[in-house]
């Protein structure tokens, strides 16, 4: 049963980054849209760490840091202690950081193509839109003057919202749709752009070259196997 759960960990944990990036957004201006922001985050943070290798050297400090965040995280949420924005986005940036090293290891490294490669490459894709997405976050938090438009005119914005707008803005950014709702003003947010444009077409073109290697590899394996 453990064995079948962790076969299928990517498979849940592509579920609610999906959940995460398509649904949350519909709740921001609901009630309670904290508190359904967190139970999606809290979700995907918790089935990330669970589709770790358990061997993995960063995995100790992965599950500190899941602890960390997500005590931080509904002791904001529920009004008991409320930290500043930059230790939840620091905390939160270094968590994914491991996250993608170690998913990118797995990807690959792999041997086979099954369903469950495929889902680690998809949430590995899915987590360098939302890494981005706090870069962009933290320039425009120590620089407002960085990025503009329409999405970033509302007065009082809330740090959900606010976070919302920079995750659409990062994968609109890696997929190169470029819709020009909010765009750079500067030279160091253009760059984080520029580099993040260039990672996602890089990857892509990596992924695909990397699966249909491992595909013909395992057709020439089959083949030999069935002269034998």
């Amino acid at each position: 049963m453990a064995r079948f759960r962790f076969r299928y960990s990517f498979h849940n944990l592509l579920v609610w980054l999906l959940l995460y990036i398509i649904v949350s957004p519909f709740l921001v201006h609901a009630p309670g849209a904290k508190i359904f922001f967190s139970f999606f985050i809290s979700l995907v943070l918790f089935f990330a760490v669970y589709a770790m290798e358990r061997r993995e050297r960063l995995f100790k400090m992965a599950v500190m840091l899941l602890g960390s965040s997500l005590l931080l995280l509904w002791l904001d949420v529920l009004n008991i202690w409320k930290q500043p924005r930059e230790v939840d986005t620091a905390l939160m940036m270094i968590y994914m950081g491991i996250l993608i090293y170690s998913f990118s290891k797995h990807v690959f490294k792999a041997k086979v193509v099954d369903s469950r490669l495929i889902c680690a490459a998809l949430c590995l894709y899915l987590f360098m839109g939302t890494f981005w997405g706090y870069l962009y976050e933290v320039l425009y938090s120590f620089y407002p003057a960085s990025f503009s438009g329409d999405f970033l005119t509302t007065d009082g914005m809330s740090m959900v919202s606010l976070r919302q707008h920079f995750q659409y803005f990062s994968f609109v950014t890696l997929t190169t749709l470029g819709y020009g709702d909010i765009v750079p003003k500067t030279s160091g947010a253009s760059a984080l752009c520029i580099s993040e444009a260039i990672m996602g077409q890089f990857f892509m073109a990596v992924l695909v070259a990397r699966l249909v290697g491992i595909q013909v590899s395992q057709q020439f394996a089959r083949k030999g196997s069935g002269e034998n």
